[in-house]
């Protein structure tokens, strides 16, 4: 009831701090689910705590790189060796999308969701089935299960077992649609899974390919064909490094030694795989993430929670005067320290909970917002799971008791001779704490808004590169593995007979990301020397520089017409200082070139005829390479890229759509933007930065919400000294001066403290990027400008306030 009753007297103090705690556990809240929803990738499996993936380490001259793929003998060999793998399966993964329709139909999809598996999938995966008998869904190689979205994207509401679905893949069957009978459909996969298998079909349905040209994928130690996706359950309390130790002998017995060259297994936990960033060009980006981005949640969470924690604490202690007399009368009642202490405490963990109840009604309304950001699929539910809901309520009590300890030590040990007796209390330790936590918040704040205004900038600097520029009206149309190359031209001249989409080409999947493959080429210039050089290799056609928006700058582009062309080359500026030619003097030079694994016969001649500007054609985490560009097209990397006109892009996808579908009828239209490609390379980034920029404004209104109590307080405690200062003629500037310095001063130390540790923050980050932004003062400033102008906005309105009060009447108040 006492704390009720305060709550009632003091009810702008109670709702400054309501509406900042609540503020900040909704950010809280939202933070966790994000860390609770990435540090859960692939537990939902069954003995998820016991099942690895196995994968290769390999060694060539001086470079290193780790696969999550092993050879396909490696399953039965470390299963017959070691008792301690009590189970294992081997899932194939092909790459190119697989299109898919039911028969009879022209009702297409594609994915790149799609696996081959053996029966023992079911025995170590989750397999939740919806429809079907698990022990025997894979038992014919032509079973297929689908998830069940597919199957209603498939099927609608019919039920599919039994149906019969049609496949075609440019490896699985030759480009030809084939037959499978649908055995079962599989309740959809988490989101945090590090595979999506939309399609699940039987291995049997590859033998033919697994076995093709007198080989077998099963029996391939690692010097030919046949490389898995392969993953062992584990007996709890196996060493797993020796057990991986002890395998790797085994495999050096079977495998080809090679001069300069090595493999080696390699046994990860499957909980980890998530942030495994070795097993990067392994999997899509989106499967494989950065720990350190989870410690700085965290550490945002713990930012925004300590600033609001710093009001309460800020506003109790100042307030102290108004609850003296109450805290001596109890006093000489006879109540103790430890009993005040215990009833201040109780009225921080009451203020916390209401604020609790009002962030879980914010959480709920920034639900969309937030899995906006994080590309994630929140909803309530996931809001009160029993992890969430234990770390909100633990945080709650924390912050509850963090946020009243400091001000119910300070109001108990007032001594009540003086409060009776009217004695103006003073305490240089709690002003001082006062300050120290001022500053604390103002440097909090400011952290967060430079450490956001670098973000932003980085990240408009990556977008602005040559091929990101041009990639919003760039439509990448899958070719490679749908199509064949016979058809392009005809398709090509089709849909130039709209003039608004002259610009088409060929060329590969760019931006390259680390999972594609490599673009890697020999290249040499016989003319110059007999040394070899590994470049970055394009193929497109004649019309690639138009599309991709290149800049030329000597030389001249592909020519249509010019048949010699053919055989053309040009060189970015990175290849020209690789030579340590001149610009002016690489045009004309003959060179041979060939991708890294192909045969010297197979190697190609022709002539360099221009240098364009260099463009990060991957991603800026590298280093801008010297590189060659073709104009044929690559023999098995092929995109075609339209270029649409601005404000007509639905319209002008649907006249592309129109034009396939009459050149290639029976073949899935698969298409996005290259600005969309740029999003998922920098995914993780993008992410980053949204997540602070929305922060680091909570931040701000939790600390001015704080500013704007403090300001009231120490306005309304100076208000007779205030009218004294009107009624010998101060004027208002001289007022707010009086109000605003004091906290100006605190702003000036927190920016000596602010400024040396975002640079150290910052520079670190930036690391990450071969290619990066200047930390220039301009951001520094805005961000102290920021915080400077919130401060005078909210001291201000207080003061006005204040001393737009009638002198007769500050006078009176005591």
């Amino acid at each position: 009831m006492v704390a009720f009753r305060n709550f009632r007297q003091q009810k702008g103090f109670t709702l400054v701090n309501i509406a900042g705690l609540a503020i900040s556990l909704a950010s809280v809240m939202l933070i966790y689910l994000y860390i609770i929803d990435e540090d859960g990738f692939d537990r939902f499996h069954p003995d998820a705590d016991n099942l690895y993936i196995l994968g290769t380490h390999l060694k060539k001259n001086e470079t290193e790189q780790t696969s999550a793929y092993a050879a396909g003998a490696w399953l039965k060999a470390i299963q017959q060796n070691f008792p301690a793998v009590t189970g294992g399966t081997q899932l194939v993964s092909l790459g190119y999308p697989a299109s898919f329709r039911p028969a009879g139909t022209d009702n297409i999809l594609l994915s790149e969701n799609v696996f081959w598996v053996t029966p023992g999938f079911t025995d170590l995966f989750s397999f939740p089935l919806l429809q079907g008998n698990p022990a025997t869904v894979f038992a014919k190689p032509n079973a297929i299960v689908l998830s069940a979205s597919v199957a209603r994207q498939l099927f609608e509401a019919t039920n599919p077992i039994g149906k019969t679905l049609e496949t075609s893949h440019i490896y699985a069957t030759d480009n030809k649609y084939i037959p499978l009978i649908v055995t079962g459909v599989l309740a959809d996969y988490p989101k945090n899974s590090h595979i999506q298998p939309d399609y699940l079909i039987s291995s049997g349905m590859l033998r033919p390919l697994m076995t093709a040209n007198n080989s077998n994928w099963l029996e391939n130690w690692g010097d030919n064909n046949g490389y898995f996706l392969t993953y062992l359950r584990i007996a709890p309390n196996t060493d797993v490094g020796k057990l991986a130790g002890a395998f790797n002998r085994i495999v050096q017995r079977n495998v080809q030694k090679r001069p300069a060259s090595s493999m080696e297994p390699v046994i990860r936990p499957l909980k980890n795989v998530h942030f495994d960033e070795e097993l990067g060009t392994s999997y899509n980006n989106s499967r494989i993430a950065s720990k350190k981005y989870l410690y700085i949640f965290a550490s945002t969470a713990l930012l925004v929670i300590l600033i609001a924690s710093i009001n309460y604490m800020n506003l109790a202690t100042a307030r102290a005067i108004r609850r003296a007399k109450e805290i001596g009368i109890r006093k000489v009642m006879g109540s103790n320290r430890l009993q005040l202490a215990g009833q201040f405490l109780g009225e921080s963990l009451l203020t916390t909970a209401f604020a609790l109840l009002a962030a879980f009604v914010l959480a709920i309304i920034l639900l969309p917002v937030f899995n906006g950001m994080t590309g994630k699929q929140f909803g309530l539910l996931h809001l009160l799971q029993g992890r969430q809901v234990g770390a909100v309520l633990l945080t709650t009590l924390l912050v509850g008791l963090l946020a009243g300890s400091y001000p119910a030590l300070y109001l108990s040990g007032l001594l009540p001779i003086q409060v009776l007796k009217n004695v103006r209390i003073a305490n240089s330790g709690a002003d001082r704490l006062r300050k120290g936590l001022i500053i604390l918040q103002y440097t909090i704040s400011m952290l967060l808004l430079m450490s956001t205004g670098f973000m932003m900038k980085q990240m408009a600097f990556i977008h602005q590169s040559t091929l990101s520029r041009t990639g919003d009206q760039l439509l990448s149309v899958r070719w490679s593995g749908m199509a064949s190359l016979s058809n392009y031209l005809s398709l090509k001249a089709r849909i130039q007979e709209d003039p608004e989409l002259s610009v088409v080409t060929l060329a590969n999947h760019l931006p390259n990301q680390d999972y594609f493959g490599s673009l890697d080429h020999t290249v040499s210039f016989p003319q110059l020397s007999n040394q070899s050089y590994t470049w970055g290799g394009i193929n497109g056609d004649y019309d690639l520089p138009q599309a991709f928006g290149l800049k030329l700058i000597t030389g001249r582009p592909f020519m249509h017409g010019n048949t010699a062309d053919s055989a053309a080359y040009l060189v970015n500026e990175s290849a020209v200082k690789a030579l340590g030619l001149s610009i002016d003097n690489i045009v004309g030079k003959r060179l041979t070139i060939k991708r890294s694994f192909e045969d010297v016969s197979q190697q190609k001649e022709g002539t360099v005829i221009g240098v364009v500007q260099d463009f990060p054609y991957r991603s800026v985490r590298h280093v801008i390479a010297p590189l060659v560009i073709s104009s044929r097209p690559a023999p098995d990397d092929r995109i075609m890229y339209v270029k649409l006109p601005a404000g007509k892009f639905q319209e002008k996808i649907a006249v592309v759509e129109s034009r396939w579908k009459q050149v290639l009828p029976g073949i899935g239209f698969d298409h996005w933007f290259m600005s969309e490609e740029f999003g998922r390379m920098y995914e993780s980034e993008n992410r980053m930065s949204d997540l602070f920029k929305a922060f680091s404004l909570l931040s701000i209104l939790i600390a001015s919400l704080g500013l704007f109590g403090l300001s009231s307080y120490l306005a309304e405690r100076r208000t007779k000294e205030i009218g004294i200062r009107k009624v010998l003629g101060a004027s208002l500037p001289e007022i707010m001066r009086l109000l605003l310095m004091p906290f100006l001063s605190l702003l000036v130390i927190a920016c000596a403290l602010a400024l040396p540790v975002s640079w150290l923050l910052i520079h670190r980050w930036l690391q990450d990027f071969m290619y990066q932004v200047s930390m220039d003062a301009l951001v520094f400033l805005i961000s102290l400008f920021v915080v400077f102008f919130l401060t005078l906005l909210v001291v201000s309105y207080e003061t006005i306030r204040a001393a737009r009060v009638n002198p007769v009447k500050s006078l009176r108040a005591e």
